[in-house]
């Protein structure tokens, strides 16, 4: 069954990867630059060492791509007060806006696909979201 609703959720998540890569295709983001924002935004200013991590690239094609996301307004550097050698890039306001643009559209989406259904469906999908979120926050409090 576990096996069952993983590829079920698997195939869902990829069917919303694909909408909000040919909608945000029509833009300047790219699904590395938008990756790259998820992180910053839930960690906040990380040295650039972590962002090559992160996109498993070179230090030097990291570099390349925050030059890209600064040169946008959606990161800027700054210096560790602690340490002047290491910098640091942080999600700018306009980072953090386009962020946004992106959820608004992935909850507009999601409404329009709940709204095909028949209300005890709808009621289905918010008790299975809800025991995922709850499952997940068991999962992360036992990880801490």
């Amino acid at each position: 069954m576990v096996t069952e609703a993983v590829a079920e959720l698997d195939a869902f998540i990829r069917h919303q990867r694909r909408r909000i890569a040919t909608t945000q295709g029509r833009s300047t983001m790219s699904m590395t630059h938008l990756h790259v924002l998820v992180i910053l935004d839930a960690e906040g200013a990380v040295p650039m060492s972590r962002v090559a991590e992160t996109l498993l690239c070179s230090f030097p094609n990291a570099t390349g791509i925050v030059d890209r996301m600064e040169e946008r307004g959606y990161v800027e550097r700054l210096r560790d007060e602690r340490d002047r050698r290491l910098v640091l890039v942080r999600v700018t306001a306009e980072g953090r806006a386009a962020l946004g643009r992106l959820e608004t559209m992935r909850q507009q989406h999601l409404r329009a696909l709940l709204q095909t259904m028949a209300a005890d469906q709808q009621r289905t999908c918010r008790d299975a979201f809800r025991l995922l979120r709850q499952a997940a926050e068991r999962v992360d409090a036992t990880q801490s």
